[in-house]
């Protein structure tokens, strides 16, 4: 245990440390480099190994938030050598490409016509490939936006409404990819039908707790049986069948024959980094710095408010010798208001308000490993319970801007967002408290 209990201030400057750390540990650029290796006439993923022949090509796709850093990792790789390369990734994501790859960038999480048209790019690359060849395909989260091609009998318009109907209404990752993956000829193995006789190798940088890689991006290279009854539940769990387009009920309700799949037999994947991996480090890294800590939430989910609540009970309920407390998860916001702000931001100041209600000497971060939370340019905030008075001494009430989901509003008026940029991961979320010292100074300290 440490000796002292940290100040507010110095518990926040630790967390960011500490945060930075764990992005280091699921770096995809060095996981996928040490993942694939080129040896002559053979690939060599992890423990697999297939043949090349001297005429076989090799084409490279990446997409997703963390397609670019992915796509590095495979330059780097020892001895690889790519026909053509192909990067699908977020607004603002596209940096430190390597050279010679196509490079487009598309909107996220409601999917837009570029990402269409970039989507039609790279299954013409597909198209191509023929039995001796290799696709390379790196899948990264945010993917299942940014690659898109409607089934027959949408449009694209459908698929927008979809999505925003299943955001707004918090859905989380799994139950929306299932339902997309429904309404498109990409998504669930979508992908791997057009690859055809080729070996597909597909390195997976996980934001779906559990890793399920039919889920992840919607799974585009993974083949798996089409369910429209599972879609059309879940539409009724989040209410949403009389609200959906039409055309998407017409596409559900429609008994059609499922495509045939391919020979999947020589394809491999490999997951390349997750949430229980950034976790982890993060564990670790408090530990080195002197701290005993406890990871009490793993693969975490549910609405924003009640699992920061159920955070803060799991910390004041923790016996003296522990000074920090540790969680991962991905946790989901039924929009009500018309604030700013995401899961994380939504996470913090609720988590603000039940440490001012209870009293409670900690500091609470919860943080987006992709940088970016929702429609606020940050990762998430640091807070304490002095969050809560000092948006009072500023005429700011945190219940009533957390009512009106506008918790970037109200962080940012504070200057305690936490705001790296985009990462380069994409690994959902990381909850840390800090026991502290007692502190009656203004929020401002954190900043």
């Amino acid at each position: 245990m440490v000796k002292e209990s940290p100040t507010a201030a110095d518990a926040a400057g630790l967390i960011q440390g500490w945060y930075a750390e764990g992005l280091r540990a699921v770096d995809p650029r060095r996981a996928v480099a040490q993942s694939i290796a080129r040896e002559g006439n053979r690939l060599i993923l992890d423990s697999r190994q297939i043949d090349l022949g001297a005429d076989s090509r090799v084409v490279a796709v990446a997409v997703g938030k963390a397609a670019c850093q992915m796509a590095r990792g495979l330059d780097d790789a020892p001895g690889m050598g790519i026909s053509r390369g192909v990067i699908l990734t977020k607004d603002g994501h596209a940096t430190n490409a390597p050279p010679n790859w196509h490079v487009f960038e598309a909107s996220h999480p409601v999917p837009d016509e570029r990402g269409v048209a970039a989507t039609r790019e790279i299954l013409g690359a597909m198209e191509s490939l023929t039995e001796g060849d290799v696709a390379i395909v790196l899948v990264s989260g945010g993917g299942s936006a940014l690659l898109e091609s409607p089934r027959d009998g949408l449009s694209l318009k459908d698929i927008q409404e979809t999505t925003r109907l299943m955001l707004h209404a918090g859905a989380p990752i799994q139950h929306l990819n299932a339902v997309r993956s429904e309404l498109s000829q990409v998504k669930g193995g979508g992908m791997r039908r057009v690859i055809g006789g080729a070996v597909c190798l597909s390195l997976i940088h996980s934001d779906v707790l559990g890793n399920d890689p039919s889920l992840i991006a919607s799974g585009p290279t993974i083949g798996r049986t089409p369910n429209p009854r599972a879609a059309l539940e879940l539409l009724g769990k989040y209410d949403l069948v009389d609200r959906v387009p039409r055309a998407v009920l017409k596409v559900l309700r429609a008994v059609s024959k499922p495509p045939p799949n391919p020979d999947v037999s020589r394809d491999a994947f490999l997951i390349v980094g997750d949430n229980d991996e950034f976790v982890g480090e993060v564990s670790d890294q408090v530990e080195q710095s002197g701290f005993r800590s406890s990871i009490v939430l793993r693969r975490a989910e549910g609405e924003a408010k009640s699992l920061a609540a159920h955070f803060v009970e799991t910390i004041e309920a923790q016996p003296a010798k522990v000074d920090a407390v540790i969680g991962g998860g991905e946790a989901t916001v039924t929009v009500q208001g018309e604030g700013r702000g995401g899961r994380n931001t939504e996470f913090a100041l609720a988590a603000a308000i039940e440490l001012q209600d209870r009293g409670l000497d900690w500091v609470i971060a919860s943080l987006a490993s992709d940088g970016q939370d929702g429609s606020i340019d940050a990762a998430g905030a640091i807070v304490d319970r002095q969050t809560v008075e000092g948006g009072r001494d500023q005429g700011l009430d945190a219940q009533s801007y957390l009512d009106n989901n506008d918790s970037g509003g109200y962080f940012e008026k504070l200057g305690v967002l936490v705001a790296p940029g985009p990462t380069g991961a994409n690994v959902n979320d990381v909850y840390i408290a800090v026991r502290v010292a007692s502190n009656r100074a203004k929020v401002s300290s954190l900043a």
